[in-house]
């Protein structure tokens, strides 16, 4: 679920900073089956069926930028089947990216672009994948999404033993999922993801779980990108999360406005 987040914050990040990537070993042998772990990470979550049956969440916090010298808040909002929003906002500005289940579009202050804009396809596929995954996360949601997993063997995530599950969508794009040896929950995820033209690969340390009505939730995740510019990290800090709130589908739609474009032709 966490990555998902991670994910909708790749624009905001580059436009501050993003540090260098880690390198990582080769994989050891599993000594546990792909069946094996999967069911073990969903109880470890507090089990599948609790997962689906969360409506919405939402949560609120803060993206730290900068070696924690710039601070912004933001609020995720998801809702099912397939919605989602997230707004983050600084001097008076605020950035929204929404999903309503077929439609994608931005509002992006800080690059000049005030009025609502419809994503490119590219970008739309992206939000729908990130919506279909939110609640269940990629591995437990893979089946419905057309996704394939993989277990890769086992590797060292920062001094912890991991197992390295590669997850491949429908058109071959590949991210990787690596749950802790002991608690099954995921300390880390590696994707490639084209951003404004150009591809980054990031990767994200989700951390800090806690237990919200009997679900585990992140509540911190620190992204890192290779070929970044320097200046620090990046971190996402969850300071609450509520879930099953009532929550208007209108905030997921693309605003009727004369001034809410269409995105360029390429």
């Amino acid at each position: 679920m966490f990555r998902k987040i991670a994910l909708s914050v790749y624009a905001a990040i580059a436009l501050f900073c993003l540090p260098a990537l880690a390198q990582s070993t080769a994989p050891a042998k599993s000594d546990l089956s792909l069946d094996e772990i999967i069911a073990k990470h969903a109880q470890a979550r507090g089990g599948l069926d609790k997962l689906k049956a969360i409506k919405s969440i939402k949560m609120t916090g803060k993206l730290v930028v900068q070696g924690g010298a710039l601070e912004i808040p933001m609020v995720i909002q998801a809702k099912r089947p397939d919605m989602f929003r997230m707004e983050m906002s600084l001097q008076g500005k605020t950035q929204v990216q929404a999903f309503d289940g077929t439609v994608g579009w931005t509002i992006s202050p800080f690059m000049g672009k005030t009025d609502p804009e419809k994503m490119p396809e590219e970008d739309t596929v992206q939000a729908k994948d990130q919506a279909d995954g939110f609640f269940e996360g990629s591995l437990l949601n893979a089946k419905a999404m057309g996704k394939t997993v993989e277990l890769a063997g086992k590797e060292d995530v920062e001094g912890s033993d991991a197992y390295k599950l590669k997850i491949t969508d429908k058109k071959g794009d590949v991210e990787f999922e690596f749950l802790d040896a002991k608690s099954f929950l995921t300390i880390k995820s590696a994707s490639k993801r084209k951003m404004q033209g150009n591809e980054l690969e990031v990767e994200s340390f989700p951390g800090d779980f806690k237990e919200v009505n009997g679900v585990m939730f992140p509540f911190s995740l620190e992204q890192k990108a290779k070929g970044g510019p320097a200046g620090g990290g990046a971190q996402i800090v969850i300071e609450k999360i509520e879930l099953d709130v009532a929550v208007d589908d209108a905030i997921f739609k693309f605003p009727a406005k004369d001034a809410a474009k269409e995105p360029a032709k390429k």
